[in-house]
């Protein structure tokens, strides 16, 4: 592994690490600013897939306002939903690329049903997110 590749994989790591710790301090939770703090290293500020890390990432970034266009003008909230949530994904989808971030999203928790819902607000929070910012 290069110098570089290993300076990008060890800052995406910190910045996923630092940036799974935000806490909504009982706000509402913003799937804007979770995609920010998430997503857009790697899928790109605007969800196009060019992202500041996606040169090095192992397979291309897919442009998440496409996900309507590719699934015949109908935005798949639910597939959206397990892929991001990941904790379910069948293992027939192959490899996972991508964190599981329904286990990142219950960092700070107290644990039990407050943490799944916690998780649960959130990822629902992101999928809106994602469904807003379709190419339409």
């Amino acid at each position: 592994m290069s110098d570089r590749l290993r300076t990008l994989a060890a800052g995406a790591a910190a910045f996923i690490g630092l940036a799974g710790c935000d806490s909504t301090s009982g706000q509402a939770v913003s799937g804007e600013r979770l995609y920010a703090n998430h997503c857009a290293a790697c899928h790109g500020q605007f969800g196009e897939g060019d992202g500041p890390v996606a040169d090095v990432m192992r397979v291309s970034m897919p442009n998440l306002r496409t996900l309507s266009m590719r699934n015949d003008g109908v935005y798949p909230a639910e597939d959206v939903r397990a892929y991001v949530d990941g904790r379910e994904l069948p293992a027939a989808h192959g490899d996972r690329y991508m964190p599981i971030w329904g286990v990142v999203f219950g960092w700070g928790s107290e644990g039990g049903a407050e943490m799944e819902a916690d998780i649960e607000q959130r990822v629902a929070a992101l999928v809106e997110y994602l469904e807003q910012i379709q190419y339409r």
